[in-house]
């Protein structure tokens, strides 16, 4: 019985749930990224899902990229090489096409250390945000 209870929660708390956009720093052969990625509900057709990039310092350095998620999944990711990224606070965010829905992220780069990189993450997303539909 409890089982069962455990499963009917378990299902409705997914129903229920919101976009999410998580970052890390990864570190694979001496070579660290950052790696966001976006989650959202299971749909039953596909969508677009646009990742922006917005440096604190250098407009060159931003980056807009439109990712298809495919019908029946819930997530995608992004990422860009630590190395040569302005230091500062980035504003990472993801716009779902189809329902005008952001939710944005941001880290501080110059509080990442070597001896904390391997663990580092960003916060659990932060703002989430309809757009108007035109």
């Amino acid at each position: 019985m409890n089982k069962i209870f455990i499963l009917f929660l378990i299902a409705t708390f997914s129903l229920f749930a919101s976009d999410a956009l998580m970052c890390e720093v990864i570190n694979k052969d001496e070579i660290y990224k950052i790696k966001c990625t976006y989650q959202t509900t299971q749909k039953s057709y596909d969508r677009n899902i646009s990742m922006a990039w917005t440096s604190p310092s250098t407009p060159q350095d931003d980056r807009f990229k439109t990712v298809l998620l495919p019908a029946g999944h819930i997530s995608i990711y992004d990422y860009r090489y630590f190395d040569g990224r302005a230091d500062g606070s980035w504003t990472i965010s993801a716009t779902d096409d189809s329902t005008g829905q952001v939710t944005t992220t941001e880290f501080v780069k110059a509080d990442l250390s070597e001896s904390n990189i391997s663990s580092l993450s960003c916060e659990k997303p932060s703002i989430s945000q309809p757009l108007p539909v035109k």
